[in-house]
């Protein structure tokens, strides 16, 4: 059997030598040329180690696609913008797939670290990995989004974070910004002074398919510049308990600002992820990273 493949293979190189020759010589070996002439050749018989050779290797875009988003303006004082189509169902997937095997208890912060097991929130978390195309491309289009936010040298956009949220899943009233600013793992290994604090925070769904009413994203200390111009496909309503709730739609994100001019937290920003009756709500958050201190 093997002698029969080797002549096999041996009768399609002659003949591929035979039919190849005059072009390779008269093209200087051109490969897009080569590929040109093979596709008037008739390789399906080919093994398929020999038809992956010949064939074109597939070029992958780096290129980040343009963003396709609109933006409503819900607040201005805390200021809270919420932007349709922020990311697509394509992208929307690829993050999903990304990050499910990496998925943990969701940690909360105490006193400075990070702790999980506590009932105050009770999703599933995971960071999206800093060397993926599509993560890097997420955090581009969120930097262009700030403008003139982050001091360019100087402070950072972080770290990508995907969270899930399964049947009566949610995280309680709590505020994005530290009361304790932190110093990163990097930093505290080289020993420079700095400290960060989020200065701002989009959380984008990219995943839901709960029960009406339920996985919505509340901020009871927030109002509305005006009423809600729309009926039938209000995206946030105004909660019984006051402030607003937004309800979880895929592909489109809520920005806000968590620090006031002075560099402390806005305590008006404080918001929570209602429980998740029925399905999953997934999402991803990204915090905008200041610094400051003698070597910021």
């Amino acid at each position: 059997m093997a002698r029969a493949l080797d002549l096999i293979t041996l009768s399609v190189t002659v003949a591929l030598s035979a039919y190849l020759g005059p072009i390779l010589l008269s093209h200087l070996i051109s490969k897009d040329v080569i590929h040109h002439h093979l596709t008037n050749f008739n390789l399906s018989f080919l093994p398929t180690p020999l038809l992956s050779l010949l064939q074109s290797p597939q070029t992958t875009d780096k290129t980040c696609p343009k963003h396709t988003y609109t933006t409503h303006l819900i607040s201005l004082d805390p200021l809270l913008i919420y932007i349709p189509n922020f990311v697509s169902q394509s992208e929307s997937q690829s993050l999903i797939d990304l990050s499910t095997p990496l998925l943990e208890p969701s940690p909360i912060v105490s006193r400075g670290a990070d702790s999980a097991g506590s009932q105050a929130r009770t999703s599933w978390s995971a960071p999206l990995p800093s060397d993926s195309h599509l993560v890097n491309c997420i955090l581009s289009r969120s930097s262009s989004f700030l403008g003139t936010l982050l001091s360019p040298g100087r402070d950072e956009m972080g770290p990508a974070q995907v969270v899930r949220y399964t049947d009566s899943q949610k995280f309680d009233l709590h505020t994005d910004w530290f009361s304790r600013p932190r110093i990163t793992d990097e930093d505290r290994e080289t020993g420079r002074r700095r400290l960060y604090n989020r200065v701002a925070t989009f959380f984008v769904v990219l995943q839901s398919n709960v029960t009406e009413g339920s996985g919505e994203t509340w901020f009871p200390k927030v109002r509305p510049i005006t009423p809600q111009a729309g009926e039938g496909d209000e995206v946030w309503r105004e909660h019984e308990d006051g402030g607003l709730a937004f309800r979880p739609v895929p592909g489109n994100a809520i920005f806000w600002v968590n620090l006031l001019a002075n560099g402390t937290g806005d305590a008006r920003t404080a918001h929570a992820g209602l429980p998740v009756k029925g399905g999953v709500k997934t999402g991803m958050n990204i915090w905008p990273r200041v610094f400051f201190g003698p070597d910021a």
